[in-house]
C-alpha cells in the first residue's frame, strides 16, 4: 500500500510538475476502429476533449468503411479495440476468434427508436409482402441491421429467398435509394433523418423495435489476450467512454459541432442510449436469433463473452 510518507517522499523528489503533454506521453496508446455513425460521436469527443487521456489512455479513432473490418483489424493488431454489432461479434467468436466485449456502446429501445426501414419514393409499398423481388441495403451482412430486418420480414410471411440483400455503408444509402439502385435501406440517424427531411424516401417500419424493444445494439470488443494483458487500459477506456457519453448529453451543441467536423454530418439530437453497460443477458436474444437463422455452428456461452 502507498503510505502518506511514501507519497510525500515521492512528491519531494519530483524535479518538476508534469504538464498535460507529459501525461499524454505516458498514456497507453490504442487505436479504436469504428464506422461513420452518430453512435460513435464519443470517439470524436473523447480524444478531442482529453476524456480518455485523463484516465491514462491515448485513443486514436480509426474510421472504417464497414463494420465487418473490425474483427480482422483486432487480430492483425492494426486496432486494439473496435466497435461491433453483436451478430458480427458472435459470428467472429463462432468462427474461432477469441474475442470479448469490453464495453457497451449503444442500446436501442422502442421509446427512442432511431433505426428504421426506409423505402425510395417510387416504391409503392402496402405491406411486407411487397418486398418480394426487391433489393434492401443493409449496413453489413449478418449485422444487427441485416439479421433483424430478415427476422421482421420472416415473421410477416416473407420468403427471404425472394429478397436481395446488398451490403452498403450508411453514407451511401441515401444515394442508393435516390438512384433506384436499391428499393429499401436499413437506416439509422443521422442518415435516417436526412433521407426523410430531404425527401429521398420514407420510413415504413421500426423493424428493430418490432422484433425486440430493448436491445444492446453495439459493443466495443477486443481480443481476450489483449484485454487480459492490458487491464488498466481497458478500465481507462471505459471510464473515458463514460465521460464522453456524459459530455455529449450535457453539451450536444458542442458535440454536434465536433461530429459535423469529423463525419461531415450531424444528427438532430444525441444518440438516445449511449452506454458502457453490457451483460451476458444482452447477448441472449442474438444467440437465439443465430440459432433460428443457422448462423452459428458452436455453442456460445454468453457468460464467457463479457470481459471483466
Amino acid at each position: 500500500m502507498l503510505t502518506r510518507r511514501h507519497a510525500l517522499m515521492g512528491a519531494v523528489s519530483m524535479p518538476f510538475v508534469l504538464r498535460s503533454s507529459d501525461l499524454l506521453a505516458q498514456n497507453a496508446k490504442i487505436s479504436v476502429g469504428h464506422v461513420t455513425a452518430s453512435d460513435f460521436v464519443p470517439m470524436v469527443v473523447g480524444p478531442e476533449k482529453g476524456l480518455f487521456a485523463k484516465h491514462g489512455v491515448d485513443v486514436t479513432p480509426v474510421k472504417l468503411p464497414i463494420i465487418v473490418h473490425v474483427p480482422p483489424g483486432l487480430v492483425s493488431g492494426s486496432i486494439q479495440i473496435g466497435s461491433a454489432t453483436i451478430p458480427l461479434f458472435l459470428q467472429a467468436v463462432d468462427g474461432g476468434l477469441d474475442l470479448v466485449v469490453v464495453s457497451g456502446a449503444t442500446r436501442h429501445t422502442r421509446a427512442a427508436s432511431k433505426i428504421g426501414l426506409a423505402i425510395r419514393n417510387e416504391f409503392s409499398y402496402q405491406n411486407p409482402a411487397d418486398f418480394k423481388g426487391k433489393k434492401i441495403a443493409v449496413a453489413g451482412l449478418n449485422s444487427t441491421m441485416d439479421i433483424f430486418v430478415k427476422k421482421w420480414l420472416k415473421d410477416r410471411g416473407v420468403n427471404l429467398r425472394d429478397v436481395q440483400f446488398i451490403e452498403a455503408g450508411f453514407p451511401q444509402m441515401s444515394d442508393l435509394l435516390k438512384s433506384g439502385t436499391v428499393d429499401a435501406a436499413t437506416v439509422t440517424d443521422p442518415i435516417r433523418s436526412r433521407i426523410v427531411q430531404g425527401g429521398t424516401g420514407k420510413i415504413v417500419a421500426e423493424y428493430v423495435a418490432d422484433v425486440n424493444s430493448d436491445l444492446l445494439m453495439i459493443a466495443y470488443i477486443a481480443t481476450r489476450q489483449w484485454a487480459n494483458a492490458n487491464r488498466k487500459t481497458v478500465e481507462g477506456f471505459r471510464k473515458g467512454l463514460e465521460e464522453s457519453n456524459k459530455f455529449i448529453y450535457d453539451d450536444w451543441t458542442e458535440a454536434s459541432r465536433m461530429e459535423q467536423k469529423a463525419f461531415g454530418f450531424t444528427a438532430p439530437k444525441p444518440p438516445p442510449s449511449l452506454t458502457i453497460a453490457a451483460s451476458p443477458q444482452d447477448l441472449v436474444p442474438y444467440i437465439e436469433l443465430g440459432k433460428e437463422f443457422s448462423l452459428y455452428s458452436s455453442k456460445l456461452d454468453p457468460e464467457k463473452l463479457i470481459w471483466n
